[in-house]
């Protein structure tokens, strides 16, 4: 039998006095949370073509199980890997997380018969065992097919880098445009409808660097609401990532202005669609993907 257990709010606490290590264990806790609450609904996207039953727990596995898991921080997790190989027959794991890519995850992915995950690095570009998905939209983002639309850009988020704050200045003078910033990560953020009403009201989304890796949400949220992204263009990572992607790049910001400000409104069409066309054929390839791993 085939089964799901999201596991990454079930998070491991070290016994010590140490503050650091307390401080690095609540801060894993809540991204733990962060991921269930938010990454569910683009992970059960994924898993569209499988018929599988939901456990909560290790203990509702039986031997010679197919388990899909879902986890975060999965090297502070060994004893339940160790567990997990002993009775499952196949191990599939959706790897949330680790942005900086600062861990040793050897011992947990050699448990493992195949792995998914975000946030992707040299190491695991051309990785046989390891596959590189998109982080995702955030949950209850969804398209709200706007005829019109209302703002020309818009960037949510935290100008917490000098890219951030220069795309800001360079397109200030683009109106109409909506703009909510942020003192830091998910902090007075807008909610998830309002975000989703402005997204499907808006023609561009610059997508600027995250604060330890190029992705951020911001791009498949795009794509998601049919607007047009355009991404920073550092390492030439999306062509890496995704070799046929349509997303407009730069490499620096007032490289944008003439695409925002001068594409009339048929270019900005045409750009929307194909954007629109080349992430659906994507993920229904990533729904065909995981179902070829399950089933091989």
């Amino acid at each position: 039998m085939i089964k799901l257990f999201w596991n990454t709010h079930n998070q491991q606490k070290t016994i010590t006095d140490d503050k650091n290590i307390k401080k690095q264990d609540s801060i894993d806790y809540k991204w733990g949370i962060y991921h269930k609450k938010n990454s569910d609904i683009w992970i059960y996207e994924i898993l569209q073509k499988i018929k599988y039953n939901v456990i909560d727990s290790e203990k509702n596995l039986e031997k010679g199980d197919i388990l899909i898991i879902v986890d975060s921080n999965p090297e502070k997790k060994i004893e339940l890997y160790n567990k997990l190989k002993l009775i499952c027959s196949k191990i599939l794991l959706f790897h949330l997380g680790d942005e900086a890519g600062s861990y040793d995850l050897s011992q947990i992915y050699n448990k493992c018969n195949y792995i998914l995950r975000t946030f992707c690095s040299n190491k695991y570009f051309k990785n046989d065992r390891v596959k590189c998905i998109p982080l995702g939209y955030k949950s209850g983002i969804s398209d709200r097919q706007k005829k019109n639309s209302k703002y020309k850009w818009a960037f949510t988020g935290t100008p917490h880098k000098s890219s951030r704050h220069d795309l800001l200045f360079q397109f200030s003078d683009i109106k109409p445009f909506f703009c909510h910033k942020t003192e830091k990560f998910n902090t007075k953020i807008i909610s998830v409808d309002e975000m989703s009403e402005v997204l499907s009201s808006t023609e561009f989304i610059p997508c600027p660097n995250g604060f330890f890796h190029p992705e951020t949400y911001r791009l498949y949220e795009a794509l998601q609401c049919g607007c047009v992204p355009i991404v920073e263009n550092a390492y030439k990572y999306y062509d890496r990532l995704f070799p046929d992607n349509p997303f407009i790049k730069v490499d620096k910001w007032i490289e944008a202005k003439p695409v925002i400000k001068g594409w009339s409104n048929d270019q900005i069409k045409k750009k929307q669609e194909e954007c629109k066309n080349w992430w659906r054929s994507y993920k229904i390839d990533l729904q065909e993907m995981v179902k070829n791993k399950i089933f091989q």
